[in-house]
């Protein structure tokens, strides 16, 4: 522990007296049980204390540094980066809202009948969102995009009794990376199906589906910003009585696409979109939607609107397949959890819009001006079009004539963050860079950015 057990509020005499209690000598003999290969075999990095506990002034001093790492922050940079988490602008009435102590103090809803503000909120959200997607029934929340990704498979998996699931390559790595965590144990068969012109591969699919087929698990817009021939996915799975879920991880495109046009049995996916800050990666809210006569397996918590006995208008828990509400081999899931707050700043945002003030910050505010910026770079020498016959919603792929680290490291100079690296993710598309455009982005911004990455060109990277 050295100097780190300066952070703990703990006297030495109180942890000599714990370890003597418990019948251990010393801390680290509490994390013998764990291999030494997967500790971390150092002390944590931690800044020694600024100052001894028992001299004046600590809190002072301790406040002055906080704000001095504060000041190093620069909130006027320009965002042309999304990839999974977006830079979307925030009413201030969401935040107003939101900070209210009734909501912002309760957690869980154990008591419904003393927690009616809060099950109103969640029923709202799950109205609102099922209006968003065309189904019929939506849980009150789980932890984020890529946990619900692997909660609606498992749900589907349950319905099918089959045990095979099939997974795009063009939806988002890193979801991917969560769901091969969860499904790499267990008596599991999960098949990736390759990727064509920046859309799943239809015929690499067609070739893997089969009757054994549980599910097939699609993202559009997908990871390149790209929408995807949703219709003919859906075919293709229910021509085998395979289950299709629609993974959504920019929500905001759910104004202006609906899944249940297309076929959509189950839609999960992430709705950071929707009023909650991008918060350096979470908290963030997960969903997942489906038809009612499924919403039995649907994981988390599920509110409905009834009747007390006075006859006005109650809400009630009409389902929590969870461990903490029934026995352990009985629950849905053990990982989902209730991001009440982060539904209420969704809730607050949706309303605040509307359907047509959504439809037109997806469509005006979004679509168009990617297709404006995408059309202004491409103009550029050497950074040509990388899927130029696709449609895309706010996201974007260009062949960037430059080392994609080099160049955002030029921008960050002028205040500007670019776009994400491909070839992090996909060897095979070095120097390639998916620029994303929000309603944060206006003319101007874009207009710069076209401007600095033809000077660069111009002038070279060095």
């Amino acid at each position: 522990m050295k100097d780190n057990i300066s952070y703990i509020p703990t006297t030495k005499n109180d942890i000599s007296e714990m370890l003597l209690e418990i019948g251990v000598n010393k801390i680290d003999d509490l994390f013998e049980t764990i291999p030494k290969k997967l500790r971390l075999n150092r002390e944590l990095l931690l800044p020694s204390p600024l100052k001894k506990i028992d001299l004046p002034f600590s809190e002072i001093e301790l406040s002055g540094y906080m704000q001095e790492i504060s000041a190093r922050n620069n909130s006027n940079y320009k965002y042309f980066l999304g990839a999974g988490c977006y830079n979307h602008y925030i009413p201030s009435i969401v935040d107003l809202f939101l900070k209210l102590p009734k909501f912002y103090t309760p957690y869980t809803p154990y008591k419904p009948e003393t927690n009616q503000g809060t099950l109103q909120a969640m029923y709202e959200y799950q109205t609102m969102m099922c209006r968003l997607t065309g189904l019929e029934a939506s849980n009150a929340s789980l932890y984020d995009g890529a946990t619900a990704m692997v909660e609606a498979a498992k749900m589907a998996a349950r319905l099918a009794g089959r045990n095979e699931i099939i997974i795009s390559k063009s939806i988002h790595p890193e979801y991917r990376q969560v769901f091969n965590t969860y499904f790499k144990y267990g008596d599991w068969k999960v098949r990736e199906v390759g990727i064509s012109n920046g859309k799943t591969n239809l015929k690499d699919l067609e070739q893997n589906i089969s009757e054994q087929t549980a599910v097939v698990i699609v993202q559009s817009p997908n990871f390149f910003g790209i929408i995807e021939d949703m219709n003919q996915v859906a075919q293709m799975a229910h021509k085998h009585a395979s289950f299709f879920i629609s993974l959504v991880v920019e929500a905001l495109s759910l104004a202006l696409i609906k899944p249940s046009d297309f076929g959509a049995d189950i839609v999960a996916g992430e709705a950071q979109s929707f009023g909650n800050h991008m918060s350096f990666g979470g908290p963030h809210l997960g969903f997942i939607n489906c038809y009612s006569k499924h919403k039995s397996k649907l994981p988390g918590r599920i509110v409905t609107k009834t009747e007390d006995m006075d006859g006005k208008t109650a809400y009630m828990l009409w389902g929590a397949a969870r461990e903490q509400h029934i026995s352990r081999n009985r629950a849905t899931s053990n990982i989902c959890s209730n991001h009440a707050l982060n539904t209420l700043a969704a809730s607050i945002y949706l309303s605040w819009y509307g359907n047509k003030g959504l439809e037109e910050l997806a469509d005006l505010h979004n679509m168009q001006m990617a297709h404006y910026a995408y059309e202004k770079i491409i103009k550029i020498h050497g950074y040509a079009a990388t899927f130029p016959e696709n449609t895309f919603f706010n996201e974007f792929v260009v062949n960037c004539p430059h080392d994609v680290g080099a160049v955002n490291n030029k921008l960050l100079e002028h205040s500007i963050v670019g776009g994400l690296d491909l070839g992090r993710f996909y060897p095979e598309h070095k120097n390639k860079i998916l620029f994303c455009v929000t309603e944060q982005t206006n003319q101007d911004d874009i207009d710069e950015l076209a401007d600095i990455l033809t000077y660069l060109n111009k002038k070279g990277l060095k």
